[in-house]
């Protein structure tokens, strides 16, 4: 399962440095299974570096309608290093689906709500070690916590690198092979209009700074 790096972006809890535990992922790969019981590991890796930053031991039961998970795993105080060993069974709950079926759930062992996606803060006292939900941490979005100036960064990045760039802001680009040149210009021109707004944003915080 991936991840990202450690940390927390700004100080605070953001969604993008949690663990994650995607119930419908997991029912999707085979490591949960409707109508059986299965035992397993799972691992969070580093998505930049490769390194594993976090693993669970888990034992998962579904029956026709409800269910439940065991999870088993260490955490460190990222303070005085002092380790605490978790043991813990959450609820799994189902709903029926207008064409038959049903819709799997994690109940939030903190709150009670029905959610598909539970998380977990790294490097935080063992009192929010539990997997809960994303209200339950009061995570955002890193997205949520950036200026707009370093949104309009992210943006032109993304968009660079959509087309196979390394290179900076500014930066020519090179139509990728087999791209055609119809698909290279619209692309080029939301790539020069996510960087127009980078330089104007860097002007105005230039002028800023001049009066102040």
């Amino acid at each position: 399962m991936g991840g990202t790096g450690s940390g927390n972006y700004g100080g605070k809890p953001t969604i993008e440095t949690a663990l994650k535990l995607d119930l419908y992922n997991l029912i999707r790969t085979g490591s949960f299974r409707p109508g059986a019981t299965v035992t397993g590991s799972l691992a969070w890796t580093n998505s930049d570096t490769g390194e594993q930053r976090a693993s669970i031991g888990y034992e998962a039961h579904m029956g026709e309608e409800r269910g439940w998970v065991r999870l088993c795993y260490a955490t460190t105080n990222h303070w005085n290093g002092q380790t605490t060993q978790h043991d813990y069974t959450m609820e799994l709950t189902s709903t029926p689906q207008p064409l038959g079926g049903c819709r799997w759930w994690w109940v939030c062992p903190r709150r009670g709500d029905l959610v598909s996606k539970l998380y977990k803060q790294l490097y935080k006292p063992a009192g929010v070690a539990m997997f809960a939900s994303r209200k339950a941490h009061r995570l955002t979005y890193r997205r949520q916590r950036q200026s707009p100036y370093d949104r309009a960064i992210s943006q032109a990045f993304k968009r660079r690198q959509r087309l196979g760039s390394g290179g900076g802001i500014g930066d020519p680009i090179d139509k990728p092979h087999g791209m055609r040149w119809i698909t290279f210009d619209r692309k080029m021109d939301q790539v020069e209009a996510a960087e127009a707004i980078c330089n104007v944003r860097l002007l105005r915080f230039v002028q800023k700074l001049s009066w102040s």
